[in-house]
């Protein structure tokens, strides 16, 4: 099963549509980590620099097509940017792109093989993504194994000071409310940008329990979790 919300939401199954059959689904495997190998001259092995990050994956999918009709159909369903659910992981989404050619190769008669390959950003996501809303202090468990870049809308008004497990964001000038997309690495309302009135690191949620408080005039704020996992 493949499951995608790229143009014309289609959910393809493993037995035969009126469109395709997917015949075979990825691998599953973890991120690479993008660390660089440093060797020097007259020492042996080499050294390491890890800047944290993890390089993309790439996701290939086997299917066939039957009916040669639909073929232009999937070449224009099958561009673009989007997420994406394979069905021996259900429980996660992939924020993947394609970007490769799509060769339709003929093994009988009608009957048309191609390989899907998905660019995927390295972390996949819970689908249990809900918002989740603090009138007052308090904890939000992060149940991944790995850190999450939450979205964080804050209502309020004038000077706030934002504390997530004893890191503290303070903001200036709030009117009505603000968002701290950490994944985006931006603070902004609506489309103007809010970054001048931001000091601080962009948050995160680690694994576990996190605690958090804030001062100033705040009625509520919105987390979008993005849980995640590699």
């Amino acid at each position: 099963t493949l499951r995608t919300l790229f143009p014309y939401t289609t959910l393809f199954r493993s037995w035969s549509l009126d469109y395709l059959t997917v015949s075979k689904l990825p691998s599953i495997f973890k991120a690479q980590k993008d660390i660089t190998k440093i060797e020097i001259d007259g020492r042996d092995g080499f050294l390491t620099q890890d800047d944290g990050s993890y390089k993309g994956i790439i996701k290939t999918v086997e299917c066939w097509v039957k009916d040669l009709s639909y073929i232009d159909y999937l070449c224009n369903w099958l561009t673009g940017s989007s997420d994406v659910i394979f069905s021996n992981e259900p429980d996660r989404v992939y924020k993947a792109t394609i970007i490769n050619q799509i060769q339709f190769d003929v093994v009988a008669r009608d009957f048309h093989t191609f390989l899907i390959q998905f660019d995927c950003q390295p972390h996949k996501y819970a689908i249990d993504n809900n918002t989740i809303v603090l009138t007052s202090s308090g904890n939000v468990f992060n149940p991944a194994p790995t850190f999450s870049k939450p979205l964080i809308k804050i209502y309020g008004s004038g000077a706030i000071n934002l504390t997530i497990n004893g890191n503290v964001i303070k903001l200036t000038n709030i009117s009505g409310y603000v968002t701290i997309n950490s994944e985006m690495m931006d603070c902004y309302k609506d489309l103007q940008l809010m970054n001048n009135y931001m000091i601080g690191d962009f948050p995160s949620l680690i694994s576990g329990n996190n605690i958090i408080s804030w001062t100033g005039t705040v009625s509520k704020i919105e987390i979008t979790p993005n849980f995640r996992y590699l």
